[in-house]
Order: structure tokens, then C-alpha cells, then sequence
């Protein structure tokens, strides 16, 4: 638990023995695959560090389609929007595996900042990259072509999850074919075909529940591409 807080952010200005003494002061809880963490009653008042698994954060549009916003996993946050405004309800969460995580209690953290104001700073400096991050991802929604966000979320999810095996990057990211299409915003129809298109190209292969990035230079070259056109638009 202890290299998670660390890893967090929240507490990458703390001396490492606050950290720890902090540490033992929560209990790891445990979420089963497909658990929606904020329809729990006491989640609106709690911030949760992931210490391993994986979890999706969604926006439920007017007409019951869902865009996923972003996937997270080991070491990083949610809850912090709740943190600023408790009354918060347009994004969930949801574990797609086997979660485990420490839950810090909104009172328990104001707590902490006033004993480490350090803490308040770099919550400040978490909300405004996420909100930052949130912005881009909404922006490749309605700028950016299908394949070219395709190219982006395949790319984003190496950077976040990938593991090298040699001269390529495996990624495992536990995703279905509807999730994934939350994820990117494409039919998935569409995703079926331009994985497909990937493949034959060499960029990719695709094997059970995994995405072997073999040509990730050219996955970014699409992407670059797609931006390129729709700044000069």
C-alpha cells in the first residue's frame, strides 16, 4: 500500500516516513469485477488509491450510451471530483478486474492537508491534470477520425498498461468489445474492422484479451496525421 500512496502523487511532496505512517492508518478493501464503486452510499465521501486492478470512469449521456472517459489502475485516484464537489454525479466507476484499493475518507484527508499542506497542493496539481486530460479526450471525440482515435486509445492504453516483450509491447486491457467502443467512441463494427486493418498492416496482433503493439511509431504517425489535418482545417 505503502509504494501506491507514494506512486499516487498525492503524497510525492511528504517525507516517506509520514507516508508510512499515514499507510497504516487504512485498510485495503476489495472490489469484484463489474462493481460500480460510487453506487456504493459512502463512496460520495471517500477518495480511493488503486493498489492493483483496473477500473473505468464513465459518463452517462441523456440517451443511456456511456463514454468511458479514461481506465485507470495500480497507483493512481478517483474520487477526487467529489472531493471538490461532493454533489458531483455524472461520472461512475467501474471495475473491470479483480480491484483492490485503499479508501481515504474525505474527513481523514482534510485531516492530513492541514498536518501537510503539501497534500492540498498536489490534489490541486491531480484535479487539473485530470480535468486537462478529461478535455483531450473529449476533444478526440469530436475532432478526430475513428481510425485516428483508435490509434490514440490503443497507444494511450501502452503507455498506462503495456509490457515489453522484446520488440514489442504487450498490452492486457481487460476491455470488451463495448467497452472498448465507450472508450473510443466508434461502433463497434468499426473497431472490429480497423483492428482488423491494424493488423494486416503489421501495426498490431491481436491475441485473446490482449494487444500486441508491434509498430507503435506507425499508430502515432496516424494519430499525428489526424490532428495535423484538423489544426489546418
Amino acid at each position: 500500500m505503502y509504494k501506491a500512496l507514494v506512486a499516487s502523487g498525492i503524497f510525492s511532496r511528504t517525507s516517506p516516513d509520514a507516508v508510512s505512517a499515514l499507510s497504516t492508518r487504512l485498510a485495503r478493501k476489495r472490489f469484484a469485477p463489474g462493481c460500480i464503486v460510487d453506487a456504493e452510499r459512502d463512496a460520495g465521501g471517500r477518495l480511493y488509491v488503486i493498489i492493483s486492478g483496473k477500473v473505468k470512469v464513465s459518463y452517462r449521456l441523456p440517451d443511456g450510451s456511456e463514454i468511458i472517459l479514461t481506465i485507470l489502475g495500480p497507483s493512481e485516484i478517483f474520487g477526487v471530483i467529489r472531493l471538490f464537489d461532493p454533489s458531483a454525479q455524472e461520472t461512475s466507476v467501474t471495475t473491470l478486474t479483480d480491484v483492490r484499493a485503499a479508501p481515504i475518507e474525505h474527513d481523514q484527508l482534510r485531516v492530513w492537508m492541514v498536518e501537510h499542506p503539501e497534500i492540498s497542493d498536489q490534489l490541486v496539481r491531480l484535479f487539473a491534470r485530470w480535468a486537462n486530460a478529461t478535455t483531450n479526450s473529449l476533444a478526440d471525440f469530436a475532432f478526430v477520425d475513428a481510425q485516428a482515435r483508435i490509434a490514440n486509445r490503443l497507444l494511450f492504453l501502452r503507455k498506462r498498461f503495456g509490457r515489453r516483450e522484446g520488440d514489442v509491447v504487450r498490452v492486457v486491457h481487460d476491455l470488451t468489445l463495448e467497452d472498448f467502443s465507450g472508450f473510443v467512441g466508434v461502433a463497434p463494427k468499426m473497431i472490429v474492422a480497423t483492428l482488423g486493418d491494424f493488423e494486416e498492416r503489421g501495426w498490431i496482433r491481436l491475441e485473446d484479451n490482449s494487444v500486441v503493439i508491434v509498430d507503435g511509431q506507425a499508430l502515432a504517425s496516424l494519430s499525428r496525421m489526424s490532428f495535423s489535418e484538423v489544426s489546418n482545417a
